[in-house]
Formats: C-alpha cells, sequence, structure tokens
C-alpha cells in the first residue's frame, strides 16, 4: 500500500511539474491533463505488473497506454492555413505517459530525471527559439489588394528587394479582390521595413498575420 501512494504522489508531481509549464503559456493540455495522463499511465502499468503476477501478460494494458494517449495527443494537433500548432502539446503528454508508466515500473530515479531534463529542456528552448527569431524567421504575410496582376508583381518586387527569398506564395480571388499568402524568412527588422512599404501602397487595402 505504502509503495502505490508513493508511485501516485510522484506521478501527480511529475506530471503536474510538466503541466505548470504548459499551463503558464496557455497551452491546452495544462496541469490537470497533465496530472490524469500521467497517474492514468503509472495505474494502467501497476495493473499489468499484477496481471503478469497472475499468470497473464504483463506487457498487454501498458502497450495499450502508447497508442491510446497517442489518439489524445493528436487531438491537441491544430491546423490554421500554413501554420500548425500543437505538436509540442503533443509530445509532451505521449512523454508524460512514459513518465507515468515509468514510476508504475519502479523506476522513481530514471522518471525524476527524466521529468526535470524535459522540463529545464522546454524552459530553455523558448529562450533558445526567441534568440533565434530575433535573426531570421519563417513568416507569412497575407494581403488583400486590387485584383491586378501587375500589383502582385510589385508587391514581390518590394519583398525580393530586401534581399528576401518568397518561399510560397498563393493567389486567390474573392469578392473581386486578390488575397495574397507569402511565406518567406525575414528577420525582425526586414519585416517591419516591408510592411511598412507595403501598407503605403495604395493598392493594398489590409495585411495582416
Amino acid at each position: 500500500m505504502e509503495e502505490i501512494l508513493i508511485k501516485i504522489f510522484l506521478a501527480i508531481v511529475l506530471g503536474g511539474a510538466l503541466g505548470m509549464e504548459r499551463q503558464y503559456h496557455d497551452k491546452p493540455a495544462g496541469y490537470a491533463t497533465n496530472c490524469l495522463i500521467c497517474v492514468g499511465a503509472m495505474l494502467f502499468t501497476v495493473l499489468s505488473e499484477y496481471m503478469g503476477a497472475a499468470g497473464g501478460d504483463p506487457g498487454r494494458i501498458a502497450a495499450q497506454v502508447v497508442t491510446g494517449v497517442g489518439f489524445i495527443g493528436a487531438g491537441s494537433i491544430l491546423r490554421d492555413g500554413n501554420k500548425i500548432s500543437g505538436l509540442t502539446t503533443a509530445a509532451g503528454v505521449w512523454l508524460v505517459a512514459a513518465i507515468g508508466m515509468t514510476v508504475g515500473y519502479g523506476q522513481y530515479i530514471l522518471a525524476t530525471v527524466t521529468a526535470c531534463a524535459i522540463l529545464i529542456f522546454q524552459l530553455g528552448a523558448r529562450k533558445t527559439i526567441k534568440l533565434v527569431e530575433l535573426f531570421r524567421r519563417y513568416d507569412t504575410i497575407n494581403l488583400v489588394c486590387d485584383p491586378n496582376w501587375k500589383t502582385v508583381e510589385k508587391i514581390a518586387k518590394i519583398v525580393q528587394d530586401q534581399k528576401i527569398t518568397i518561399l510560397k506564395q498563393e493567389v486567390t480571388k474573392q469578392d473581386n479582390r486578390f488575397h495574397i499568402s507569402m511565406v518567406a524568412t525575414f528577420s525582425g527588422h526586414e519585416f517591419q521595413t516591408i510592411t511598412k512599404k507595403l501598407l503605403e501602397m495604395p493598392e493594398v487595402y489590409s495585411l495582416y498575420k
């Protein structure tokens, strides 16, 4: 009884610690979700051990945890146009389940060290990404302009004059206006310069990203 209480407590602490980081950054799977996943994975693993002791297959239930958690993680992945969000959250859910299973098998040190490493990585990765974005980052510019191909060419030329390579460009026509989606790599300064020049064009009605 004492051992199962330790496992429950540790699963809540480790899952909760990783969940707090997600909650703090306003992600879909937060504190409560990660706690439940971690404790649930731990309990299923303990049940697998009991099943093995009773003569059953000890890996049968535990193996299904990996598949089941995959469905939960997939539900947090969203696509909005050219952008996909939720991949880190889905990977986090998968890892939290793995930590819960590790606790269930009694590998407390391994589970704790792994959770701490993930937490440090998550916090450090954000700072690293922000530092990289100061130099260059992928971004999408969406414009609404006159339905004129010369206007499209003029917009592309303004971007390319800043030594920016356009990676992808899509043009659609709605309500007698062109809607342009343009993907390129910018630094923060380049992005501000380009958007300012584009908004000064009388043919451009709106610009957003």
